[in-house]
């Protein structure tokens, strides 16, 4: 199997943005910047940029969408409390990438807040879904765009290095380093039937 390519973001599943948003930046000097509505998923979206990674919150926004793959991934996290849910990588050839995975590929679209449309392709949500420690696959059809490039000034300083604990129980915690801070924002849940990380 090819290596893991570079880390795109981490899904920081939660009840409600808001208070998420708020304890970012009151605990660890993270500002997070509006996202959009995923229509496809039921979805709605937050963004912390860092440094072309990102730390991506996200909620149930639509109580009737039907709870399968990334929303009932997201709906069972924010449920338990929230915590860090999923994990993306970013490739630069998705069909290449997919293939040798036995992944099908599928395109997504938003709409931002400011109404600019973003899209993308996405490849292995269901194996991800299914096995948390295993990333899903990303494609920027605009790498400009991309939201781990959007341009903001955290309180806490400029963003160095980003790495996420990746365990065999689960997502372990997400280490930020920001001017001469190290930050880690943590909050795993493990795959089913594994036991919980120690803390």
């Amino acid at each position: 199997m090819p290596p893991v390519p570079q880390l795109d973001h981490v899904i920081w599943a939660v009840p409600a943005i808001a208070p998420a948003a708020e304890a970012l930046r009151r605990d660890h000097g993270l500002i997070t910047l509006p996202g959009g509505v995923h229509p496809a998923w039921g979805t709605r979206n937050a963004i912390v940029p860092l440094a072309g990674a990102y730390l991506e919150l996200v909620e149930v926004a639509d109580p009737e969408a039907p709870r399968v793959g990334f929303t009932r991934r997201v709906a069972e996290v924010a449920a338990a409390g929230g915590g860090l849910a999923l994990w993306c990588a970013r490739v630069d050839d998705i069909q290449r990438e997919a293939a040798a995975r036995g992944y099908a590929v599928v395109p997504g679209i938003r709409e931002n807040a400011d109404g600019t449309v973003l899209s993308w392709q996405v490849a292995g949500m269901p194996a991800a879904c299914a096995t948390p420690v295993l990333p899903f696959l990303i494609q920027w059809d605009d790498p400009s765009a991309m939201p781990g490039v959007m341009a903001v000034e955290h309180p806490c300083g400029r963003i160095g290095r980003v790495h996420l604990d990746v365990g065999r129980s689960g997502l372990e915690g997400l280490h930020i380093t920001a001017g001469d801070a190290e930050i880690l924002v943590t909050g795993g849940v493990s795959p089913p039937g594994a036991p919980s990380p120690s803390r």
